[in-house]
């Protein structure tokens, strides 16, 4: 499933901000294809990145888990 943008999402709101402030490209325009397999690429990145994050999250809550019992 994926997530629709939500207008009063707030890291849209932030990410709209920075993208307002960044410089423009100097380099060529790029075609369709290539910003679609950019895109993909990064979504991909992105997914792979929320992988870790959850498993590092499951290891510090089994870490804080395992503390607790030593109290």
């Amino acid at each position: 499933m994926s997530k629709k943008p939500n207008s009063q999402d707030p890291l849209l709101t932030k990410a709209e901000a920075q993208l307002a402030h960044a410089p423009a490209s100097d380099g060529p325009p790029r075609s369709a294809d290539e910003l679609l397999h950019e895109l993909q690429v990064h979504q991909i990145e992105l997914k792979m990145q929320n992988e870790e994050l959850r498993l590092a999250q499951v290891a510090l809550e089994e870490s804080r888990d395992r503390y607790v019992d030593l109290l």
